[in-house]
């Protein structure tokens, strides 16, 4: 599979150092998405260096043309043709385009079935696909109620979900690409997450923690 261009960006015009420390920084959920302009072709990341508590703005201009893309960081850094920081926010925006959440905002999502790529749950990429706004909203909404787990086996868990009154049946099973199916009835047609398939996407983090926790006591 060949790389998008936006890869081959980083990986032609970054030193091994920038490629190591941005593919760092972007695994360590250090690159916020901040705004989009579809019709400049522009975007923008709040982007956090690895090494100092310091946050930095990276434009990235024409992102759909390999030939006019530009990018600027506003850190002291970029000494080279890219910095860290700029490596790090577009292997960011890949992520984006891959997952439909950039480029084409006339798609509609069924949350009847919708896929979520990503190999083990963890909360970064929830954020990315629900918005930080619904994660914060269902992690509040956890601290007073949770979805009742119905069934737990073969890596799949049903389980249902009351909120304001209704019940929502979900569903989440491992496919055959190790990601996730998901099922709700509701009618969230904007991101790939709704409210009720993230709390219960943070309810089993929750659970897988305090399995953890409960082990390592055991055999402490």
């Amino acid at each position: 599979m060949s790389l998008s261009h936006l890869l081959k960006f980083v990986y032609n015009n970054g030193t091994d150092e920038v490629i190591r420390r941005g593919k760092k920084i972007h695994a360590i959920g250090y690159v916020e998405f901040i705004e989009s302009d579809e019709l400049l072709g522009s975007v923008s990341f709040r982007v956090k260096d690895d090494n100092y508590s310091t946050y930095y703005k990276v434009h990235v201009q024409k992102y759909k043309d390999p030939r006019a893309l530009a990018l600027r960081c506003s850190c002291p850094y970029n000494l080279g043709d890219i910095c860290r920081h700029e490596a790090a926010a577009l292997l960011q925006l890949q992520d984006m385009v891959d997952k439909n959440l950039i480029g084409d905002n006339t798609v509609q999502y069924d949350q009847r079935h919708t896929v979520v790529k990503m190999k083990q749950i963890d909360l970064r990429t929830i954020r990315l696909l629900a918005t930080p706004e619904v994660t914060e909203k269902a992690e509040i909404i956890l601290r007073k109620t949770k979805a009742s787990i119905n069934t737990a086996k073969d890596e799949r868990v049903e389980a249902s979900l009351e909120l304001e009154g209704e019940i929502f049946p979900l569903v989440i099973q491992r496919n055959e690409e190790r990601n996730f199916d998901t099922s709700c009835k509701c009618t969230e047609e904007v991101h790939p997450l709704c409210l009720h398939k993230t709390i219960l996407f943070l309810q089993a983090i929750g659970t897988k923690k305090r399995t953890s926790y409960s082990g390592s006591m055991a055999t402490a």
